[in-house]
């Protein structure tokens, strides 16, 4: 169990997940971190490979609501087959946080974004994305669903130093305390200071309109074009 342990710890399974998962739980199936999920299957990582996913029937039958289903970020009890290339979810185990949004509509329904998330960096471009008005609503749903936020201000190189520092004061009357960081993918203009707020075995997001910047932000942080970007 040792072993197991120390191989899902490097992907965020920290004490608090093993305080709040039954032991019998523990021993009985693997547990595995959701990656990506598809219309009806998951991608799951158990520390060792990552492998496609489905639902045990019970959980598509009892489900009583989306929450109720797997999403990106969760912890999952799962047994592995066929030489460990394919898996079963059986359950989902406590969630820390559940980044959720509300649907549109008069009925109060929220969809799940992601569960289990340290910290959302939100991110806003210095030029006209900038909006302190959708700047709010993110902070607010971020707020609720128990995640720490941190704006990133993106294409510093646009601005002059006493501009961001105007735009950064205008976010401190919305949330004094807020932690802001002006960077540049082009640049590399505060980079550093971006990078440096990682740490390991720790879980973080990008939110933000489309156009910020942050596909590149994640293709600088890991040092390859792995994703696209438009």
């Amino acid at each position: 169990m040792e072993k197991i342990l120390n191989r899902i710890e490097t992907l965020g399974f920290g004490k608090w997940f093993q305080d709040n998962a039954a032991p019998a739980d523990l021993n009985g199936f693997d547990v595995a971190r959701v990656t990506a999920v598809h219309k009806e299957s998951y991608t799951v990582n158990n520390g060792e490979k990552e492998v496609f996913a489905e639902l045990v029937g019970k959980m598509l039958f009892s489900a009583a609501s989306p929450i109720d289903f797997p999403a990106v970020g969760d912890w999952v009890l799962a047994t592995f087959h066929d030489q460990g290339t394919f898996s079963i979810i059986h359950n989902v185990l406590p969630r820390k946080s559940v980044l959720k949004r509300k649907t549109p509509g008069k009925r109060v329904d929220f969809q799940l974004i992601a569960a289990n998330i340290d910290v959302a960096f939100i991110v806003q471009s210095l030029d006209t994305n900038f909006n302190l008005r959708r700047l709010e609503r993110y902070l607010v749903m971020v707020k609720d669903s128990n995640v720490e936020p941190i704006v990133l201000l993106s294409k510093s190189d646009l601005l002059k130093a006493n501009d961001i520092e105007n735009r950064v004061t205008e976010i401190h009357k919305i949330m004094p305390f807020l932690q802001v960081e002006p960077f540049s993918n082009q640049r590399k203009d505060g980079f550093q200071h971006v990078k440096g707020l990682l740490a390991p075995q720790k879980t973080y997001c990008l939110l933000g309109s489309s156009g910020v910047g942050k596909t590149t932000l994640l293709n600088n942080l890991i040092g390859d074009a792995i994703f696209a970007t438009k």
